[in-house]
């Protein structure tokens, strides 16, 4: 079983409010039952208080000791890597609606990424097929999605230009890269604070355009070799799959990790090979 599975097996450490909240709210609802007032309680977990195993109550105190047993913020990896997956799942189905109209094209797009890509079971791609639907079918702004996740994560560029990367993978998965997505795509990437260099060093890996090494890169054509060597260093270094997990990727997304390695690797080698270094 991933990640996705046992984080839905053991609940959260935190409580997600927010509009990312209201989506996991919807889509989980069967993570939590009736307590004999009606009052929803989320199932297991156990007080760091008083150590008693107990159902903690909607608002995340403990219904022995009164105490908070929940933050409102991520406070530790896992908590970070559910909120990853909630965000993506709901970024990537507003992405679908970007055109008003989301396609059955679209939404077998979203499964074989999640199937295919992520390598997701069964019942997780149900609960992935979940979230999708909750935040297709919100009324919510999709920058506000966008500007909670910036706000959870915290400053951390590359986990930001990450989930940038997995939307224009998703965007791709069906053979066409369609106006509304990439003009959705680049809104997300302004929320998310990031360059316009940055945008186009993330873009490069998938749309063929003339010095697409360079710019996969991030440096310019007429770069030094040492400015070269510097760039690619400096990537190698902040986009190791491990220190991406650290910072708050899920280990499911460690293959495509790898695969963003592997195009950061082909792109050095091409100017290797064309400047004979």
């Amino acid at each position: 079983m991933g990640f996705l599975g046992k984080a839905i097996g053991i609940g959260l450490g935190f409580m997600l409010g927010g509009p990312l909240g209201a989506i996991m709210g919807g889509a989980l609802g069967h993570m939590y039952d009736k307590e004999a007032g009606g009052q929803p309680r989320l199932q297991g977990g156990r007080c760091p208080h008083c150590g008693n195993a107990v159902n903690m109550t909607a608002d995340g105190h403990c219904p022995v000791c009164g105490m908070q047993m929940m933050s409102s913020r991520p406070e530790t990896n896992y908590d970070r890597q559910f909120v990853f997956y909630v965000s993506l799942a709901s970024l990537a189905a507003k992405m679908a609606k970007a055109d008003n109209v989301v396609t059955e094209d679209e939404v077998r797009a979203f499964d074989q990424f999640i199937r295919t890509e992520l390598g997701l079971s069964v019942e997780e791609r149900k609960i992935v097929a979940r979230l999708f639907n909750e935040a297709k079918d919100s009324t919510q702004d999709a920058m506000a999605f966008a500007r909670q996740f910036k706000d959870l994560i915290g400053y951390q560029p590359q986990v930001l230009q990450t989930m940038i990367h997995l939307l224009f993978r998703i965007a791709m998965a069906d053979g066409r890269f369609h106006k509304a997505e990439e003009h959705y795509i680049q809104q997300v990437a302004q929320v998310f604070g990031l360059s316009q260099r940055e945008y186009d060093q993330i873009k490069a890996v998938f749309i063929k355009q003339d010095n697409q090494a360079y710019q996969v890169l991030g440096v310019d054509s007429k770069a030094t070799d040492r400015e070269i060597k510097q760039a690619y260093k400096k990537l190698v270094n902040e986009y190791h799959p491990d220190k991406l997990t650290a910072k708050g990727v899920p280990e499911d997304f460690i293959k495509i990790a790898n695969e963003k390695m592997a195009d950061i690797n082909n792109a050095y080698k091409t100017i290797r090979q064309e400047r004979g270094l």
